[in-house]
């Protein structure tokens, strides 16, 4: 990384030149620090994914040097690597079974003797890796292989590791009958090289529709199904990026952090997914825990805001079940405990009040009808004043909140919980230990918080920046108004605003005439203009659009204003006579039985009598309409023969 491929339109030397006033070892050794973090981001994400299938290969090893009953046949693991490149499986199964194999590919091949020796070096857990199997080609050495295997002077048997791309079935061609039948086969299947992709978009946290992922998609599908590429890809645009931005902050060196910091970023990541997992499925739900951390850390609002995601979110939990608040409060119980005791204590009271909901309702009810008999007492014996009867009024009503003891519950648990996560998921800037470090800054920075990389590489490599941007305006100068008119008009001709003129339809076209003073002003343009006016001239004439009578036009249009009217009417009129009845009916349906308390099948008869009686008055209203537009076009004939 001595070179710096096209900043800003220069090639840089990086050891030569300094970069934003930062000395180039510092710079190279941030952008080191920041790639690996990424890389090992990415390691983690690859290693998840194949993990599974390298424990089976190491319990199938293990279990064949553990057994001493000498099972017959060489015991060979097929493993089906997919074609992926970039993922290394011998280093992996190296760190499981803690015994480094003897590696045996096209490239890097044997003589069976070196093998013997090597294999009689080695302890008693022996195994051999032969790589890119379909690139060897059937013939004594594979056999000869087997031959060396299959020698009765190894106490244990060793395992035979064989990868190949795709096919099992080049196993059958490559080695000889004889030797095939002292084979043990068992095959394992790698994930497809699709997995890997989805993994490492997940590692940066990279939207699927976003520009990047397609790029990085094509690459990978297309070209190469490599690993290596994809990194090579990210780490040129993370230095891009790194490049254009101005402040990095500090990191936090590993031997620098105290406990306070690893406990504050724990308890972070810990409630973030534990967040994200209570709203699945609410409105403003983040797509990923990167989205709904890059919320919380630019909103410093984002637990007290009216109409934001987390307002949205508690109306959902107010309505929650109590099984589903003792479950949430389940997942809370183990997080909280090691934050705070007084949170730990307010959960776990929490939940014996839930989990004897029951035997609380009973004792309320209890105490309420004990209280409303003292009270139905006292108002026998006395009268009472409007004073009395309002404080009486306050007083039911404060008894029906006591007597519903789930909804007390739901806004004790909307409490605690609210308490809980703006108290752990903090902004960092409100962080004394975290203050001045890499995980808080501008925007830039906040957006490279390992793992999240998204919105940084994103930008840095697919939206440049635009620079030296000037309005172009072209200056028509001598060019007359009426050639501009006819420009214009056949400009809209040519995008179907305006209809053409023909023979056809020269009834429903109107003619424009242009005006004797701009034929008669020879100042107003040039010969070109009046050679245009000529032709147009000569070309109206010829068709005969001149001579259409005024009157059939004008009959014409208003015959057509009244149909188009009298359409649009009906239309408008029918939506609301199959659409306005059945909802007025639904509507004082709900109204009669809900606030009424009438029974659904008597509330059915008012509801219905009110959607005839909206019929009627849409079709009253449909007949008044067009009774008003009759008149109005009556009137219209009448003033236009008077202007005759």
């Amino acid at each position: 990384m001595e070179y710096c491929a096209f900043h800003k339109g220069k090639r840089r030397l990086l050891e030569s030149d300094p970069i934003d006033g930062r000395e180039n070892g510092t710079f190279l050794n941030d952008f080191n620090a920041k790639c690996s973090k990424l890389m090992f981001q990415i390691d983690c994400e690859l290693n998840k994914l194949y993990e599974e299938v390298v424990f089976e290969v190491a319990a199938f090893t293990r279990s064949y040097w553990e057994n001493t009953l000498r099972p017959p046949g060489i015991p060979v693991a097929v493993v089906r690597c997919e074609t992926l490149d970039g993922y290394d499986f011998e280093l992996a199964l190296i760190s499981v079974l803690k015994i480094k194999p003897i590696c045996i590919s096209p490239s890097q091949t044997m003589s069976l003797y070196d093998l013997h020796e090597m294999l009689r070096k080695m302890g008693n857990e022996k195994y051999i890796m032969l790589k890119q199997v379909e690139c060897f080609t059937a013939g004594p050495y594979l056999d000869g292989l087997i031959s060396v295997l299959t020698d009765p002077v190894w106490e244990k048997k060793i395992v035979l590791v064989v990868t190949v791309a795709v096919d099992f079935n080049v196993i059958f061609t490559r080695f000889s009958q004889e030797s095939f039948w002292k084979l043990t086969l068992y095959c394992f299947h790698m994930p497809t090289p699709i997995y890997a992709l989805q993994a490492i978009c997940e590692a940066v946290a990279i939207k699927p529709d976003g520009t990047l992922h397609k790029e990085l998609r094509d690459r990978f599908l297309r070209d190469s199904l490599s690993v290596c590429e994809m990194k090579r890809i990210l780490k040129v645009t993370l230095l891009h990026k790194i490049l254009e931005c101005e402040d990095f902050g500090t990191d936090i060196a590993p031997n620098t952090r105290d406990a306070e910091t690893e406990t504050i970023l724990a308890s972070y990541d810990t409630f973030l997914y534990l967040l994200h997992e209570l709203t699945a499925g609410f409105p403003y739900h983040a797509e990923s825990v990167y989205e709904l951390h890059s919320w919380i850390q630019s909103n410093p609002n984002f637990f007290i805001e009216k109409g934001g995601p987390y307002s949205a979110w508690k109306s959902i939990w107010v309505t929650w079940s109590v099984e589903e608040m003792v479950d949430s409060l389940l997942k809370l119980w183990n997080p909280v405990r090691r934050i705070a005791s007084c949170y730990s204590n307010e959960v776990q009271k929490l939940l014996v009040d839930l989990r004897e909901i029951d035997r609380r309702k009973t004792a309320v009810q209890k105490e309420a009808l004990s209280e409303h008999e003292a009270s139905s007492v006292s108002i026998c014996r006395k009268r009472v004043s409007l004073h009395e009867m309002q404080q009486r009024m306050r007083d039911k009503i404060a008894q029906k909140k006591r007597l519903d003891v789930v909804s007390q519950d739901r806004q004790r648990f909307i409490r605690l919980l609210t308490q809980i996560m703006s108290k752990t998921l903090k902004i960092f800037h409100k962080v004394p230990s975290l203050e001045g470090k890499l995980l808080i800054g501008q925007q830039e920075i906040m957006n490279l918080v390992i793992p999240s990389t998204a919105a940084s590489l994103e930008k840095a490599f697919l939206q440049p920046k635009l620079r030296n941007e000037h309005e172009y305006v072209v200056n028509l100068k001598d060019i007359s108004p009426i050639l501009r008119l006819f420009r214009c008009i056949g400009e809209l001709e040519f995008m179907g605003i305006l209809k053409t003129a023909s023979d056809r339809n020269t009834n429903m076209v109107n003619v424009l005439y242009v005006p004797h003073s701009a034929m008669d002003s020879p100042s107003e343009g040039s010969d070109d203009d009046y050679s245009i006016l000529g032709d147009a001239s000569r070309d109206v004439a010829s068709h005969k659009v001149g001579k259409v009578d005024s009157d059939a036009c004008k009959e014409c249009m208003i015959r057509s204003n009244m149909q188009t009217v009298a359409f649009y009417n009906l239309v408008k009129y029918s939506l609301l006579m199959f659409t306005l009845p059945f909802i007025a009916m639904y509507c004082f349906y709900l109204f009669i039985k809900d606030r009424a308390g009438w029974a659904p099948s008597s509330a059915l008869i008012p509801a219905a009598l009110l959607g005839v009686l909206v019929v009627y008055l849409v079709i009253a209203l449909f007949i008044y309409v067009a009774y008003k537009e009759e008149k109005r076009d009556a009137e219209l004939q009448k003033i236009s023969k008077k202007q005759e």
